[in-house]
């Protein structure tokens, strides 16, 4: 992002002079770059070509004129018919050897001392009469082919270079004179334009894009200068009317001042409605939750209470007959054995109660006040499946949670239980309706700093005419039969305004519903709220 935006200020620093400057340079470097290594790639390589076959032309003729020196073994005319080849500045060294003894007869390697390099070197044989008598090894230096290299190298940038220059120079005459100062002369046109300066008219005696843009903007200024008159003409009749628009735009403000202060308390009457009508709606769920919470507690206190009691006959007995002297050890065995398994029964139904208990308070608390505070996802939605176990019981529906153990947040349990039991409460009123079998599932993931929730049921789908309907207060399709359609409209209003998350339902007609809630793992809001529904604007 940051090379992005260096990119684009330099862009916008640059002007059309350096803009066509540069692009000469680069249309004209770029080739040279391209082209001129090539070309001295080519120059090489011919040159390299050049040089094989003089080297093979020079070893051809040592073998033919040393043929005879050789035959007749004498080196100090060998040493004379090989000066004609040695004479050449890139022979570095002559070699002659006898055959087939291979005795070095003349050895010529002067020039090889003052020599760099590299050097290459071919071999010949000398024949006499069809009688091969000896080798001849010719030995090239590269410097000569180097330096030539270097000259034709340094030759073709410095012509590179000069053209290049006087490239530029040529087209920056050119466009100063066709280009530059003709578009200075209409940009100092437009600033006058600009400035409202209308009465010069605007000329450039050209017929390219230039002038077709000069007379574009004479037809610009004439037309401005039309508008500019015509405005004053309006300008005139706005004055005119300006007298009792005044009045009227008084009196309106203050009618649309009454009719704002009356939206404004119908706004705050219907936000003070729906807050009380989502903490009855609170109510009424603690309430029927605190029904089923009585029903479950009935049967384990039934049995505790009937322990207690077969635990208190026993007791008297032993105490009768421990007064009469009639105690014995077999009776102490039956009572204690009595009494440990009637502790065993009292200890797992109070455990049981306890447990209950528990987790209503933490949910009467949570849903009773919405306080906020940090909780675990999965341990507060098992606390609220044990208090709805009481009525699922009753249908043939079940309730199955798929919750990890370290999605912990940071945010309002008491109202995102609410939420879940409308959910609950929605699909077996609605979805699960009529049908002999069903379950319910709910499960999450967490995904950065947000939590996903997705609760799906598997009952008959919302139909698709009316699924867009679902979360607008008092709809529901149960109206007259105990619907009241406020249900998964305060669940919306939850999700949205207080848990700062986003609810998306989709569904299929006899493949269930699926309910999607992604909420922040730290709610928005003030953590010293009481309750955040009666607060929220």
């Amino acid at each position: 992002m940051r090379f992005r935006n260096f990119l684009s200020s330099i862009r916008s620093r640059i002007t059309l002079r350096l803009a066509i400057i540069l692009a000469v340079v680069f249309g004209v470097a770029v080739p040279s770059a391209i082209l001129v290594p090539y070309h001295l790639s080519t120059i090489e390589s011919a040159a390299r070509i050049r040089n094989n076959e003089d080297h093979n032309r020079l070893v051809d003729i040592l073998s033919v004129i040393l043929s005879e020196p050789l035959w007749q073994i004498t080196p100090e005319i060998a040493n004379i018919s090989s000066e004609v080849v040695y004479s050449d500045p890139r022979v570095a060294k002559i070699e002659v050897i006898t055959l087939p003894d291979r005795k070095e007869f003349i050895k010529n390697d002067v020039h090889m001392q003052n020599q760099v390099g590299p050097f290459t070197s071919m071999v010949r044989e000398i024949k006499h009469g069809g009688q091969v008598i000896g080798e001849v090894k010719l030995t090239l230096a590269e410097d000569l082919l180097r330096e030539s290299l270097r000259s034709d190298f340094r030759r073709y940038v410095t012509t590179a270079v000069l053209s290049l220059f006087l490239a530029i120079v040529f087209i920056l005459m050119v466009l100063q004179w066709r280009l530059v100062k003709p578009v200075r002369l209409l940009m100092d046109e437009s600033d006058r334009l600009a400035n409202g300066e209308l009465n010069a008219p605007i000329t450039l005696n050209r017929e390219d894009e230039l002038g077709h843009l000069a007379t574009s903007l004479e037809v610009t200024r004439q037309a401005l200068k039309r508008s500019f008159g015509e405005l004053e003409i309006k300008n005139q009749q706005l004055l005119e009317y300006s007298g009792t628009l005044e009045s009227k735009v008084r009196q309106r403000t203050q009618e649309l001042e009454s009719v704002n202060r009356n939206l404004e308390a119908a706004l705050h009457n219907v936000n003070t409605a729906q807050s009380e009508l989502a903490r009855v709606e609170r109510m009424a769920a603690l309430g029927s939750m605190v029904a089923g919470v009585a029903h479950e507690l009935n049967t384990p206190l039934g049995n505790c209470l009937l322990v207690a009691s077969t635990l208190e006959e026993e007791t008297r007995q032993l105490l009768k007959m421990v007064e009469d002297n009639q105690i014995r050890r077999s009776d102490l065995t039956r009572y204690a054995t009595t009494a440990l398994d009637s502790s065993k029964l009292l200890l797992r139904g109070l455990q049981q109660s306890a447990h209950l208990v528990g987790d209503f308070k933490q949910v009467a608390v949570d849903q009773s006040s919405a306080q906020r505070r940090t909780f675990g996802l999965k341990v507060t939605l098992q606390e609220l499946s044990a208090l709805l176990h009481s009525s699922l019981r009753k249908t043939p529906f079940t309730l199955e949670l798929d919750i990890p153990d370290d999605i912990q947040l940071n945010s309002y349990p008491g109202l995102l239980g609410q939420v879940f039991t409308n959910l609950v409460n929605n699909s077996v009123i609605h979805g699960l309706e009529g049908r002999s079998h069903g379950v319910m599932h709910c499960t999450a993931v967490k995904q950065g700093e947000f939590v996903l929730i997705i609760f799906t049921d598997d009952g008959k789908g919302i139909p698709p005419e009316i699924i867009n309907r679902i979360f607008e207060p008092f709809f529901t399709t149960k109206f007259g039969q105990g619907g009241s359609g406020l249900g998964l409209s305060i669940t919306f209003n939850i999700i949205t305004n207080v848990l700062g998350g986003t609810i998306h339902v989709t569904s299929k007609p006899d493949q269930g519903s699926r309910f999607e809630i992604r909420l922040p793992l730290i709610a928005p809001g003030d953590p010293d709220s009481n309750d955040p529904l009666l607060t929220e604007s």
